[in-house]
């Protein structure tokens, strides 16, 4: 799938999708099937201790950076030695100069505490903690992963006002091909947390140092506040890495009177990619393959993943894996003479950050048959003439072919049944199932030939494909029949059983056929669902946040996870997937 991926957040650095397994006499009796997607976690928090007692501050956010409210914490406190640390009695902090909150008294050695409607907590100790490590847990459930990280408490001989940062606008998406991008970290001061001599004092927001960091902890940049609270950044892009998924994250150290503050963002920097030829291509014959060699790079270097396919009037003749930037496409084709055969090149991307550019189109010089090619053919010309003039008369025999003479088909790019060429037993079928966009053998496919039946027990013949992909079948034909081909990693295909002869089968993975399923329902939306100039299922979930169309933006999530996740889909996710599509209206923007 090409297109701009420009949309995917975080989601794709941990979120996994789970299969809430059923009992086997359940699946039997056809009970539905439930999947949960669960996504990532992050708590970003903060901690200091003042001279009457400490604060712990901070917030729970998902993957796609909407705060996870009504979370539940446990707050419990360790040596640098991993020893655990006797808390004293806590109190929520107090909001605006009203009341403190309610009372939290440690339980087996931790505060239990749960995140606000905005996703934030904050908890006062009534007695400094010196030398001492904050350990924030959030178990996760049914929607999250389990999340938990380790806060080393600053001391100081003041009070602080908090400070909240945060990326504005959100940056998800790196166009590496840019020189330059562009970053703006929001810094404010909640006046409310400060307490004491502090919690009447005017703070400025002007020239406080505001630094970027990467993932690895890398430095990329640092700058002041203005007056407006806001450090600006013009980030080179060619220090950011390569293309892939990413964090950048936001770190202000402090002041006498500020506590320390961070937000992270997950990222995805992409780049596009472009195909030239390694060398010129050498004259070889169509049908005996001729080799391609080509060179695939992005701004960033070689590119690694995706595969190279070539086209002939549109239709897929030979496909080569991409390997440290290099490609070796065998393109089989019939050519009637000499000369030369345009055809077009194009990449097809492994990952959502790479982005394919476009298609390279070249011409391939084609050799004809050589002087002992023709000489035999001559032969052979004249030998069936003098045997027919000859008045030789034998029932035709039909000459069995050989495994190996035949040249494999280039992959359709589709599923799809193919009759190949007929076979000596006219009651069965034979033949292999490959994968259909580059070829690869499917070992254990399933075939199976069903017929009409009251009971749903109409199978008439099963077979499975050996390590080659190949399979033989036996069973009357009836022209009400149905051929059903189910694969662990590919989508099922079922059509009308063709007679008995040699197929072709292909078959497209699942990761594909959801994703597929999701652009063929943007574009029926329409704009500003199907987007320039692909749907991607990233666009779609932003389009649906912003609009508030939630179960259109959690279709599009579970949608992303299992197309570039990191797990197998299965035939249940992709069945679920299918039947939780949205209905036709559900997308239609409020007025």
């Amino acid at each position: 799938m090409r297109g701009l991926r420009r949309c995917l957040q975080g989601a794709l650095l941990a979120a996994t999708a789970l299969v809430a397994a059923l009992p086997a006499h359940a699946q039997a009796q056809g009970a539905p099937l439930r999947i949960h997607v669960r996504g990532s976690a992050q708590i970003d928090a903060v901690a200091w201790t003042e001279p009457d007692g400490f604060v712990v501050r901070g917030s729970v956010i998902d993957d796609a950076r909407s705060p996870v409210a009504e979370a539940p914490l446990a707050i419990d406190a360790v040596t640098g030695g991993g020893a655990p640390v006797d808390l004293p009695t806590a109190e929520g902090c107090a909001a605006d100069g009203a009341a403190r909150g309610r009372e939290h008294r440690a339980s087996h050695g931790g505060y239990a505490i749960s995140t606000d409607e905005r996703g934030g907590f904050c908890l006062r100790g009534r007695a400094p903690l010196a030398n001492a490590t904050l350990r924030v847990r959030f178990p996760g459930g049914k929607l999250y992963e389990p999340a938990e990280v380790k806060i080393p408490i600053e001391t100081h001989a003041a009070p602080l006002a908090p400070v909240i940062l945060r990326f504005d606008p959100p940056v998800d998406a790196i166009d590496l091909d840019r020189p330059t991008v562009n970053v703006t970290v929001a810094l404010r001061i909640d006046r409310s947390g400060a307490r004491g001599a502090a919690s009447g004092a005017t703070f400025e927001r002007e020239r406080l140092p505001v630094v970027l960091e990467d993932e690895r902890g890398t430095r990329l940049a640092e700058a002041p506040t203005g007056g407006d609270g806001r450090a600006r950044f013009e980030l080179a892009t060619e220090g950011l890495g390569g293309a892939g998924q990413g964090v950048l994250r936001a770190r202000f150290d402090g002041t006498a009177a500020l506590a320390r503050a961070s937000v992270g963002q997950g990222v995805v920097r992409y780049a596009q990619v472009t195909l030239a030829l390694s060398h010129p291509v050498e004259p070889a014959r169509a049908e005996d393959g001729v080799p391609i060699d080509v060179e695939v790079r992005s701004s960033g270097g070689p590119v690694e993943g995706g595969v190279v396919e070539a086209l002939r009037a549109g239709e897929p003749v030979g496909t080569a894996a991409v390997i440290s930037g290099e490609a070796r496409v065998i393109a089989a084709f019939t050519a009637e003479r000499e000369g030369t055969v345009p055809l077009s090149l194009r990449y097809v991307p492994a990952a959502p950050w790479w982005i394919p550019g476009a298609e390279l189109a070249i011409d391939v010089p084609v050799a004809g048959p050589g002087v002992w090619r023709q000489l035999a053919l001559g032969a052979a010309v004249l030998a069936i003439a003098g045997w027919v003039l000859g008045g030789w008369r034998r029932a035709p025999k039909r000459a069995e072919a050989r495994a190996g003479d035949e040249k494999p088909a280039a992959p359709p790019g589709r599923a799809g049944v193919r009759i190949v060429g007929p076979i000596d037993d006219a009651t069965g079928w034979r033949g292999a199932v490959a994968d259909a966009h580059d070829g690869t053998p499917i070992a254990q496919a399933e075939l199976t030939i069903v017929v009409p039946a009251f009971d749903d027990s109409g199978v008439v013949a099963r077979a499975v494909t050996d390590d080659a992909g190949e399979f033989s079948i036996e069973a009357p034909y009836r022209s009400d029949a149905k051929l059903v081909v189910r694969a662990p990693t590919h989508s099922s295909y079922e059509q009308a059983l063709p007679p008995p002869s040699k197929l072709g089968i292909a078959l497209v993975t699942r990761r594909r056929a959801v994703l597929d399923r999701l652009v063929r329902w943007a574009r029926r939306q329409g704009a500003p669902f199907e987007g320039p100039p692909e749907p991607t299922p990233g666009h779609v979930r932003r389009v649906a946040s912003r609009v508030q169309q939630h179960e259109v933006e959690a279709w599009a999530t579970r949608i992303e996870h299992a197309a570039f996740g990191p797990d197998a889909v299965d035939e249940r996710i992709e069945q679920d997937l299918g039947a939780s599509e949205p209905k036709p209206g559900i997308s239609q923007l409020a007025p």
